[in-house]
């Protein structure tokens, strides 16, 4: 079963960068991704290709996860399921139906969605944490990461919102993730 809080505290280290995190991110995930693509896809081949891609949207986009709002492991299906689709419906001739609950059902058999007093527990320690993280940056890094991962706003419209140059923006981000990640390791020590 995956972790995840586990999986959360890793995307957000690897959409500060840590090319580390997101290793161990894809040796915990990789399994349960495999098994959705193939599902989807028919052919263990073209699933280890869909993965793979897959993986590489998560590099890239690891800064659009919200953290305070999804579930990183269905975050992670929905982008390999997304790309295993767009594969299956581009393919010509090879059309596989659609998979529904199947899909739901996967997931489920991976990670137990029902949170035990620990899991809340834990939730409620990194909510914690992640609020005094986030009080520890200078303003501008976290009102552009607020804006971004509460608000959904890219790094286009954050520089217009803002009224700053867009490399500008993208720094802040950067830094303030980078510091959260920092603090956050921090916290983790700091944990019973």
């Amino acid at each position: 079963m995956l972790d995840d809080h586990e999986v959360k505290r890793l995307l957000i280290r690897t959409a500060a960068g840590d090319a580390q995190a997101f290793e161990r991110l894809y040796r915990m995930s990789m399994p349960l991704l495999l098994g959705v693509v193939a599902r989807i896809v028919g052919r263990r081949e073209l699933a280890q290709e869909v993965v793979h891609d897959a993986y590489v949207r998560v590099w890239r986009s690891a800064s659009s996860f919200d953290p305070l709002a999804s579930h990183a492991v269905a975050w992670l299906v929905a982008i390999a399921r997304n790309r295993a689709l767009d594969v299956v419906g581009s393919a010509e001739g090879s059309r596989v139906d659609p998979v529904g609950d199947d899909i739901d059902t996967i997931v489920d058999g991976s990670y137990d969605w029902s949170a035990s007093t620990e899991d809340a527990l834990d939730r409620g320690r990194s909510t914690r944490w992640l609020r005094v993280c986030l009080g520890e940056l200078r303003a501008s890094e976290r009102q552009a990461i607020v804006l971004a991962y509460h608000h959904g706003m890219s790094h286009g419209d954050l520089a217009e919102h803002l009224e700053r140059p867009l490399g500008t923006v993208k720094a802040w981000i950067r830094r303030g993730l980078e510091s959260l990640r920092r603090c956050l390791e921090r916290s983790e020590g700091e944990a019973p």
